[in-house]
């Protein structure tokens, strides 16, 4: 992540000392300036422990990829649980962790579903619910991506999504086991 992109993040993401729980998920399936997907999630990690004061990472996954284009190779997805120091907007997080994504050489494009360097999706920002031309709170679907749920069972299972009844490890015992989805050693 380049310095300056770094610096923008942590001055926004420290206004306040007022905290909120976010979930991201990450994934993966380009190289990236000599860098392996599973690296590039790595570092992510790492870029998004320092825009939190507490972040809990779960392990990397390999997932076959899923509405996507015939020939997109497998995905290195993981989970996060961030706790942010202020008090900022789920747009304006949004727009941080596009910042980060930019560092890691994502390109956007109109198609969804394409390969790509690095994907970092907010699943929940606190109890938010929220629909925008740009987010929608919680991710809408989330509790049906078996890439999605095993990482953040792996690290906080008993976490509810705004809408749902069933907490997430509740969710991913409910999905059919079409999604090949394995954790890395």
């Amino acid at each position: 992540m380049s310095p300056i992109s770094l610096k923008r993040s942590m001055s926004i993401l420290s206004n306040t000392t007022d905290s909120n729980s976010v979930a991201v998920s990450l994934g993966s399936n380009l190289p990236y300036l000599n860098r392996s997907p599973r690296e590039i999630v790595l570092a992510a990690i790492q870029s998004l422990r320092s825009i939190s004061i507490e972040a809990e990472a779960s392990s990397l996954y390999l997932s076959e990829p899923i509405d996507c284009p015939l020939g997109t190779g497998d995905f290195i997805n993981a989970a996060m649980i961030l706790r942010l120091s202020s008090k900022i907007s789920a747009s304006e997080l949004l727009a941080v962790l596009q910042g980060i994504e930019a560092d890691y050489g994502r390109a956007r494009s109109a198609e969804q579903n394409q390969a790509r360097t690095l994907d970092i999706d907010i699943i929940s920002y606190g109890n938010q619910v929220l629909e925008s031309a740009h987010l929608i709170l919680p991710h809408p679907r989330a509790a049906q991506r078996r890439f999605v749920l095993m990482p953040l069972v792996e690290i906080h299972p008993e976490m509810v999504l705004p809408g749902q009844s069933e907490n997430i490890a509740q969710l991913l015992d409910l999905l059919p086991r079409i999604e090949n989805v394995h954790l890395l050693a």
